[in-house]
């Protein structure tokens, strides 16, 4: 039964308007519930015109750059220059959303996953408030933004892997977005651990994009690349049924593709990062993963905050162009590219 449920969401790959989406028929047939929870598109609510930029600097060498001040940086929109309205320096405080994939993929190994998450919190500062999701079939959150380790622990140690296929990769961020937009204040990241193998949200890719466009949060995707044991796991279905098996045209025509669908899943993600200004960590074994939790980690402790005020008022649902510069020539600024005001 598991073999065929990783093996059905491998098809959904397929299916639907963003190419790389599952139809709720396909995964039924694997055995998943036939209810679920109604649930809503994500949507975030600009009540004001304060744009907040998470940035990091690098110097020469590829070093950060922790030390500067407001007066180093000039920021543009729309090749319009702004006045910065508030600097934050690299120890105020982060709202963090933590999504974990629990689907059925990660099966053979959520003991590391949890083990890697619980010590990512403990890397993190006191001050720095942490909420945890989860993302498989649905989407749930976990535990509300908490400074308490120990809670924190209890509740990654609590999860456990959802039996059946889907992973709502999209909807995770969307989810962590509308949870971030309850904070008023402060700066906000997205961590979310995956495979990378979106198949099951409502939330289109495009979408994701603007939400995160609308919203003051830097994602940072860690991502398994878990393609050789999916090709594997087609081959020997393939291998094992016969040409009659209803599954068996979508086997054959999911692992031709297989290879392109772990590219372009893997390039959205590392889109939706850099236009946060966050960036994107594979993992190639799980041995490595509290490795790349630690990088992650060293990118909060070392990130600044902007923020100023749009001198654009207009609400014309066009996606802004945001710039950092500063001043010193050999700094080189990694921070958020684009701001979306939807119409009124």
């Amino acid at each position: 039964m598991n073999r065929m449920v990783g093996l059905v969401v491998v098809l959904g790959f397929l299916c639907c308007g963003d190419g790389l989406e599952t139809q709720g028929s396909l995964l039924l047939a694997s055995g998943a519930p036939q209810s679920a929870p109604q649930e809503r598109p994500f949507s975030l609510r600009v009540d004001v015109d304060l744009v907040t930029i998470n940035l990091t600097v690098l110097d020469e060498n590829g070093n950060k750059v922790t030390d500067l001040r407001r007066d180093d940086f000039t920021v543009y929109e729309d090749d319009v220059v702004q006045d910065i309205f508030d600097f934050q320096p690299v120890d105020a405080p982060f709202h963090l959303v933590l999504v974990l994939d629990t689907s059925n993929s990660t099966r053979t190994s959520l003991s590391l996953i949890r083990k890697a998450a619980v010590n990512f919190t403990g890397e993190l500062r006191p001050v720095d408030r942490i909420a945890v999701a989860e993302i498989n079939f649905f989407v749930r959150e976990v535990q509300d933004f908490t400074s308490d380790r120990r809670a924190l622990r209890r509740s990654i140690e609590r999860l456990t892997t959802y039996p059946y296929g889907g992973s709502k990769v999209y909807d995770g961020v969307g989810q962590a977005l509308a949870q971030l937009h309850k904070i008023s204040s402060g700066r906000k990241a997205i961590v979310i651990l995956s495979d990378g193998m979106e198949n099951s949200s409502k939330t289109k890719f495009e979408e994701l994009r603007y939400l995160l466009a609308q919203s003051d949060s830097v994602l940072y995707p860690i991502t398994i690349q878990n393609k050789d044991r999916q090709k594997d796991q087609l081959e020997h279905y393939i291998r094992t049924h016969s040409e009659e098996d209803p599954f068996m045209h979508n086997a054959r025509t999911s692992l031709s593709v297989l290879e392109e669908v772990y590219q372009i899943q893997t390039e959205r993600l590392q889109i939706l990062a850099e236009e946060t200004g966050g960036k994107i960590y594979l993992v190639n074994d799980l041995s490595d993963l509290s490795g790349e939790y630690s990088k992650v980690a060293q990118e909060l402790r070392t990130t600044l905050g902007l923020a100023y005020y749009s001198k654009n008022n207009a609400r014309d649902g066009r996606l802004r162009r945001i710039r950092v510069e500063v001043k010193n020539p050999k700094y080189q600024v990694r921070a958020k590219s684009t701001y979306f005001v939807p119409k009124e």
